[in-house]
């Protein structure tokens, strides 16, 4: 069997509903709405990327403390693990957490860096630093040079956040100091915008792009994508709920596969879409064959930003 890995999975959208509510009551947040569920979990459509992501802030204003940022850093690594993944890279924004908590972003960084290192459990985890985009690209290339700073902690950086109000065409400057300097990238696209955003997003030089799922409306980016052998980090319950697929049913995981594009399965924010890396998968029987999953498990497995500036524990059965 091909080890299960999830190279798409937000720290911040894999916040445990009980951990929220726990820290809401310690830091007297006030009593949490009679339908407290849908402050942390999307519906199953929402109404655009932003709705959605709005869950991921409502939980995260919560952990305001170091120590709690350790601890939900160890629980979201025990949930992928308990799930049966053999490698997880987990993505977090040091930018956004430390805007909506106050903290340091520089001790965020080191917090979560050593908590990973410290969980003690056989599996192998990559962090990637985010740069959140709706602050500009100014505030990007200060990003990028933080993330530098704690550039043995992390194997990549990523650019998330407002993709249809600020294009990735925009951070190019950010990215490439980040590529120069060894990291390797991902970049959000073709989820919350049409395949030009895909197409922005192939100017910086990405080894992955996140979610890219409306590529599938551009035969000729299709045949890019193909031939690029970049990585797709598709998540199909996330996909749905944002709007960048029509359904569940219509979701565009088959046209990539049968373009020859490298496509990757991938959670997201677990918490957020309450789903895991193996319901994806059971999601993805409904849309393509055995052999073609065993394509994609084989994808996200060799996808991996692997390397020494990983923070990993090794699984005997990876």
């Amino acid at each position: 069997m091909i080890p299960l890995v999830d190279l798409h999975r937000h720290l911040e959208g894999s916040i445990r509903p009980e951990t929220s509510i726990e820290l809401a009551t310690r830091i007297g947040a006030g009593p949490l709405p009679a339908h407290w569920r849908a402050a942390f979990v999307a519906a199953e459509r929402e109404e655009g990327l932003l709705p959605y992501l709005a869950k991921i802030e409502n939980a995260t204003v919560l952990v305001r403390t170091l120590d709690d940022w350790r601890r939900v850093t160890v629980e979201a690594v025990s949930d992928a693990f308990i799930d049966g993944l053999a490698a997880l890279e987990l993505r977090f924004s040091p930018q956004f957490i430390a805007g909506m908590t106050g903290l340091d972003a520089d001790d965020v960084i080191d917090a979560v860096s050593d908590a990973v290192a410290g969980t003690g459990l056989p599996i192998e985890v990559g962090l990637i630093g985010i740069v959140v985009r709706d602050e500009g690209p100014d505030s990007a290339v200060a990003q990028v040079g933080r993330l530098l700073r704690h550039k043995s902690a992390l194997v990549a950086a990523d650019l998330a956040g407002d993709e249809a109000g600020y294009p990735a065409a925009l951070f190019a400057p950010a990215f490439r100091l980040a590529r120069e300097a060894g990291l390797a990238l991902t970049i959000h696209a073709g989820e919350a915008a049409g395949p030009q955003s895909v197409w922005d997003a192939l100017r910086l030089e990405p080894q992955r792009i996140g979610h890219g799922v409306r590529s599938a409306e551009d035969p000729r980016l299709l045949e890019q994508l193909a031939a690029s052998g970049v990585t797709l980090e598709v998540a199909i319950t996330s996909n749905v709920q944002t709007g960048a697929a029509p359904g569940r049913a219509e979701h565009q995981l088959a046209t990539l596969a049968a373009a020859g594009v490298r496509v990757a399965l991938c959670t997201d924010n677990p918490v957020v879409s309450d789903t895991r890396l193996t319901r994806e998968y059971e999601l993805a029987g409904d849309l393509v064959d055995a052999a073609t999953l065993d394509v994609i498990r084989q994808n996200a497995l060799a996808a991996r930003f692997a390397g020494p500036a990983a923070s990993v524990t090794r699984d005997a059965r990876s």
